[in-house]
């Protein structure tokens, strides 16, 4: 257990290296040393999480969010602003999809209550000429700080089939997918524990048949990944959740026996399989 969780830590440190390398390769490319100040900030903070939410997905989508949600706060796709970035320069640099990148960046501003004039994300520049120092956002309108508490925003949104799906599993809730739900309310009775993840360990055991073949992608380098071909002979039956990698998968590559984060894995469209795994791990995409 000792050495697995240590293999655990190295891996979060190596996903850090990365995601700073990454980011900063963008920054040096559109941005400037403010920019580098803040990103190195975040991602420090997001590597001090309990459940550190980047080492699962791929390491390019999550230096495309951590750009996208600086930005947003810091004015960067305002042309009149500099530095000046658009979100296609965004997603053309780390081949992203735009809708992937902006739902992770809102994940991540959600995260860390992240707004404009930032008091720990702003740039220099921003924060210097902060015409709002003593007044806060609520609901998209400036008012006094002092005489209002400041409280999470909520609103309706729209749910597909993954979130009617997983509160069956999860929470044994039926949901109408043609309904409106409010965000923080899915939050609560979606949002990833260990607890739930272990809910959804059982379900995809009673589900999911054995063996069959798979692809592991990991980065090598700067926008490089490089696949693995496994074949996955069943649910891990020790450990069965890890607190960071989540649920865990038993492979082999060749005669070696392998540990695999289950949302790392990719497989076939027409594996009966793909439909599981796509649903567990858009869940713990989404509400990580």
């Amino acid at each position: 257990m000792a050495e697995y969780k240590e293999r655990v830590k190295e891996r979060v440190k190596e996903k850090k290296t990365e995601l700073m390398r990454l980011t900063k390769d963008f920054s040096q490319a559109y941005l400037n040393e403010e920019y580098d100040e803040i990103i190195e900030k975040l991602i420090n903070k997001m590597a001090r999480k309990r459940e550190v939410p980047f080492v699962a997905g791929k390491i390019e989508i999550w230096a495309a969010a951590v750009i996208h949600a600086l930005g947003t706060i810091n004015f960067l796709f305002d042309k009149q602003s500099q530095p000046y970035a658009t979100v296609d320069d965004i997603n053309t640099f780390f081949n992203t999809k735009q809708s992937t990148t902006g739902q992770k960046s809102k994940n991540i501003r959600d995260m860390f209550k992240m707004s404009y004039f930032d008091n720990e994300f702003a740039t220099a520049s921003i924060q210097d000429n902060n015409p709002f120092d003593t007044w806060t956002m609520i609901n998209d309108f400036f008012a006094p700080r002092d005489p209002v508490k400041e409280e999470e925003q909520d609103e309706p949104v729209m749910i597909d089939e993954m979130e009617v799906v997983a509160a069956q599993i999860i929470a044994g809730k039926e949901l109408n997918i043609e309904k409106l739900y409010m965000k923080n309310d899915l939050i609560e009775m979606l949002g990833v524990t260990y607890e739930r993840q272990q809910l959804f360990y059982n379900y995809l055991f009673q589900h999911m048949s054995f063996p069959f073949p798979a692809v592991y992608e990991e980065e090598v380098g700067p926008l490089q990944l490089a696949g693995t071909e496994v074949t996955c002979v069943e649910l891990d039956q020790k450990m069965k959740v890890d607190e960071s990698y989540g649920i865990l998968v038993e492979c082999r590559d060749g005669m070696k026996k392998t540990i695999l984060p289950l949302a790392d894995i990719i497989v076939d469209k027409n594996n009966e399989n793909s439909k599981f795994i796509e649903l567990y791990s858009e869940w713990l995409w989404v509400y990580s």
